[in-house]
């Protein structure tokens, strides 16, 4: 038994597929945490900004903050608002290392004229323009830009500006049907 196990060409290749299997199970283990990371952060911060508030009024263009107030976030989604009307906290708390924000501007129309300006009012009867934002810019983060006809995002080193794209700005940008 000793010398079977002195002779390398009896444990090495024992030794290699053992070490590629553990190597397969790591690697298994590491993309199902990132699916999980990546799904947590869908539903928790994705998903309820996709469609702000809406009613006979409008879309509502006033803050983040506000949608916790009517029952559509959670406090930790609204924590991370960069501009509210009324905040919850006396700094904005990144939520999975990410800021939000509505936009001072948005589309007004699909590819059509410039941008139209949501500020200094709480409600757009035909249009919303949402960012979420790393809270720490750098190269491999993803922002997005939630809108009525459907989402851009964009993953590289850029700094965001609070101002809806427009023209040559947009081809900078990954557009993505559905809202």
């Amino acid at each position: 038994m000793g010398r079977r196990w002195s002779n390398p060409g009896t444990w090495l290749p024992m030794a290699v597929c053992f070490a590629l299997i553990a190597a397969w199970g790591v690697s298994g283990l590491m993309d199902a945490r990132r699916d999980r990371q990546s799904r947590i952060f869908g539903e928790e911060v994705l998903d309820p900004l996709r469609m702000p508030h809406e009613n006979e009024e409008g879309f509502w263009v006033g803050d983040i903050t506000e949608l916790y107030r009517l029952g559509k976030i959670s406090r930790k989604l609204a924590e991370a608002d960069t501009a509210p009307l009324n905040p919850l906290v006396p700094k904005p708390v990144p939520i999975h290392g990410y800021y939000v924000r509505v936009m001072n501007s948005g589309p007004s129309d699909f590819d059509g004229p410039p941008a139209i300006s949501f500020k200094g009012t709480t409600r757009c009867p035909d249009h919303f323009a949402v960012i979420i934002y790393p809270a720490v810019p750098g190269p491999g983060k993803v922002t997005w830009i939630f809108w009525r006809a459907g989402q851009l995002r964009r993953q590289d080193g850029w700094i965001p500006t609070f101002d809806f794209p427009t023209g040559q700005q947009l081809w900078s940008w990954g557009r993505c049907s559905g809202g």
